[in-house]
């Protein structure tokens, strides 16, 4: 898992947001997810690829938090158990402290 702030944007709408990090991200993605937020989270986003002829996954997944977002990349070579990725994904909150 690697872990990394993602950058900010103002007066930018969610759409607008969701569209230029899918232009960032590989094409064709095997999946992907939105979810609204909670927890301190605004919003979540996450796309998902598997390897062809492959059993490797990559999740990219961001957190959103007003105008800033945190972005997360989970890799495992077990397409079998993405249950952890998605879990560890959700599982971002936002810290006061």
């Amino acid at each position: 898992m690697r872990v990394g702030p993602g950058g900010s944007w103002r007066c930018a709408n969610g759409a607008d947001i969701i569209a230029s990090l899918d232009a960032e991200l590989p094409p064709n993605p095997t999946g992907k997810v939105g979810e609204g937020g909670r927890d301190g989270v605004g919003h979540r986003a996450a796309w998902l690829y598997r390897q062809d002829g492959d059993v490797k996954f990559t999740l990219y997944g961001f957190n959103f938090i007003d105008g800033t977002y945190l972005e997360t990349t989970f890799i495992s070579a077990d397409t079998a158990d993405l249950t952890w990725a998605f879990d560890a994904w959700r599982s971002v909150t936002r810290s006061d402290g």
